[in-house]
């Protein structure tokens, strides 16, 4: 019990209650009662042999001390004992000094009540109306029967009544704790899951951020290789595309690390990963990066060698956290053009508002596989790894979706971003 009030939580216990708790349990109890009960069943003889000779009453002493005794079983085997001290009883009327043992019983079936199942009960209770009913049967009455089970009744009720109330209490009580544990579990569980997504908003905004600007230093110094015709100055370019590629390999550990779950996607080799965005505790996407930020992102993306074009078309809603969507699903698949799409030239980024959504399409004109100068419609790293995954995990939080894969004339991404009122 003490283990159990430790390490699992309770709800509030009276005096009375950690008292009956304690006594239920501790063996300072169970023998207390056999004391008790030996004693008072040495005062019954004492006074029956005050009033004259009993026969046989050193075989009587023993087997009171005997049924005394197996009460000491009554919370391992309730019913048996119940049994047990119910035939001696009756034993001790039909054979033996007269009523000596009818105490007995009552402790035996308070515990049977107390601890045991409906059945056993059942059966405990009918064995002890066996055991008062036997001796008259036998021997026969001068008076009626009801006279003689009026008592045993009486007190058989109370004995079953204290039982029930005490059993009734101690069960509310491991309900409450029953209830308490599963609210604590799901709090735990509530705990690991927000920790969980932390880890993953936090590895998305890493790559995001640093994934994308290590990406784009990669393909502008590759672009500036040997171009500069200064040795001094080729070499240190050569050294920022190595530490450059170091770094973004060294992001994709601490994402791998940090998500929850993640998919392998090959070596760890300089990789974008996802286009997740800054959000709060609440889910909702913060409006650190705006439409306001694209204009810079296309300039870096332009500065590597790729055309970009921006389209827009019909009203643009008011809400941040749409502007933010925008913002992270065009970095993410600019990040994945710099990346994969090898030998890219042109890409076309459309935003088409609607009165409930905003389409983002973004087209390349690159190999839709790595070394590959056909379309194909394999599964290959451009659809693979944290970045797209992470994506459309976002965008599915906020009621989107997302679809990539090779297009015409290259490689099509295409996100669809509710409305925020509209969500």
């Amino acid at each position: 019990m003490a283990a159990a009030s430790q390490g699992a939580p309770q709800v509030p216990r009276t005096l009375i209650d950690r008292f009956t708790a304690w006594w239920r349990t501790s063996a300072l109890g169970l023998w207390a009662v056999v004391v008790g009960m030996g004693l008072f069943e040495l005062v019954l003889l004492a006074h029956l042999l005050a009033e004259g000779p009993v026969p046989g009453v050193r075989v009587w002493a023993a087997v009171s001390l005997l049924v005394v005794l197996a009460l000491l079983g009554r919370r391992r085997w309730p019913l048996a004992v119940v049994i047990l001290t119910a035939m001696a009883s009756a034993a001790a009327e039909l054979w033996g000094p007269g009523a000596i043992l009818s105490l007995p019983p009552l402790v035996a079936l308070y515990s049977l009540f107390v601890s045991a199942g409906t059945i056993h009960r059942l059966i405990g209770a009918s064995a002890l109306l066996v055991g008062w009913v036997l001796p008259p049967a036998f021997r026969g009455l001068a008076y009626p029967l009801s006279a003689r089970l009026t008592p045993y009744i009486f007190f058989s009720v109370a004995v079953i009544a204290a039982a029930a109330i005490s059993r009734a209490r101690r069960e509310a009580l491991e309900h409450g704790d029953a209830q308490l544990a599963a609210q604590a579990a799901e709090h735990r569980l509530t705990a690991q899951r927000d920790a969980a997504r932390r880890q993953a908003r936090v590895a998305g905004e890493l790559h995001d951020s640093v994934g994308h600007d290590l990406t784009a230093i990669i393909a502008l110094s590759e672009g500036l290789a040997g171009a500069t015709g200064r040795d001094e100055v080729d070499e240190a370019i050569e050294v920022i595309n190595t530490l450059a590629r170091e770094g973004l390999a060294d992001t994709r550990r601490a994402v791998n690390a940090l998500q929850p779950t993640h998919v392998e996607t090959g070596p760890l080799d300089p990789v974008p990963l996802n286009g997740g965005s800054h959000r709060d505790t609440s889910g909702a996407v913060a409006p650190e990066h705006g439409r306001e930020g694209l204009s810079g992102l296309l300039d870096t993306v332009r500065r590597t060698g790729i055309a970009v074009a921006l389209t827009e078309t019909g009203h643009r809603p008011e809400d941040a956290g749409t502007g933010a969507l925008v913002f992270t699903v065009v970095r993410e698949a600019l990040t994945n053009v710099m990346r994969h799409a090898d030998g890219a030239t042109r890409v076309v980024i459309s935003l088409d508002h609607a009165a409930a959504l905003t389409q983002v399409t973004v087209s390349d004109d690159g190999p839709t596989t790595l070394g590959a100068g056909t379309e194909t419609t394999t599964v290959n790293p451009r659809s693979s790894g944290h970045g797209l995954a992470h994506l459309a995990d976002v965008l599915g939080e906020a009621g989107g979706t997302l679809n990539a894969g090779p297009g015409p004339g290259g490689w099509r991404l295409r996100a669809l971003i509710p409305h925020r009122e509209a969500a």
